[in-house]
């Protein structure tokens, strides 16, 4: 409903702000040495210890047993919309690690010579508007179903991603990076709220943990499969090739989300 779409828009922002913040600290760092940027994960370790203390989260009562518990949980993973989600999430998390993440980089260091701070500066500008986009996610939800926002999201993406290697000159990437941005805050968390709201309030866990091993997967295969699509015609094939992909994902949410 539109608590769990506020949530998930609240919760995408901050990530997204996290995420903002990541590239512009790590650029900063690797002007002053390139190994710097490495160190960060450390904050992991308190922020760990944090959650392991500190936070208290009741999970629902489950009197299943363990195979009845797999068995529920593979039967519902296999529902029309669930598979469509979680290949949208995994489509979603290409894009975002191969042409975004991995590649734009690359292509402003070779086409513009752009410095660690300003590459840092592009993308945490994507992950802001993101957030802003995310934010506003309950607003908008009283006005158009998630589905819709999604679709919206799948006709953006190709816009930012043939944009970006046409972009003359390094400060007009900041325009396909907020139509990027925009597009990844209205997919991302609409895409967590549709899927908790189909799984089982007893395998709801194992729903979100089947959608990270996804996302992770996405993570991995991205740089491969959109540099795969860039061999013997530039980077620029990377791009070409993620919005090819987000066209299918558009076309995928018709058909399988309600």
């Amino acid at each position: 409903g539109w608590d769990r779409a506020t949530a998930m828009g609240y919760n995408s922002s901050v990530l997204s702000t996290a995420t903002a913040s990541y590239p512009a600290l790590g650029g900063l760092l690797a002007a002053l040495g390139w190994y710097y940027p490495f160190a960060l994960p450390l904050f992991a370790i308190p922020i760990g210890l944090l959650v392991i203390f500190s936070l208290r989260n009741p999970e629902p009562h489950n009197e299943q047993g363990m195979r009845e518990y797999f068995g529920s949980v593979w039967h519902h993973l296999w529902d029309r919309q669930v598979a469509g989600l979680l290949f949208l999430s995994l489509g979603t998390f290409v894009v975002l690690f191969g042409p975004q993440i991995f590649y734009l980089p690359i292509l402003m260091g070779d086409s513009f010579g752009s410095s660690p701070v300003f590459i840092g500066m592009v993308l945490s500008s994507a992950s802001l508007v993101s957030a802003l986009a995310a934010s506003q996610l309950g607003r908008l939800s009283g006005y158009f179903e998630p589905t819709t926002l999604m679709k919206a999201a799948f006709l953006l993406y190709p816009v930012a991603l043939c944009l970006i290697p046409l972009a003359p000159n390094p400060w007009l990437l900041l325009v396909p990076a907020a139509v990027f941005g925009v597009a990844q805050g209205l997919n991302i968390p609409n895409i967590l709220t549709l899927l908790n709201g189909l799984a089982p309030d007893e395998n709801r866990g194992a729903f979100m943990s089947v959608n990270g091993m996804i996302l992770r997967l996405g993570q991995t295969l991205g740089p491969v499969l959109m540099g795969a699509a860039a061999v013997g015609i530039g980077i620029s094939g990377a791009y070409y090739a993620a919005a090819a992909l987000t066209g299918v994902m558009f076309l995928v949410a018709v058909a399988t989300l309600r």
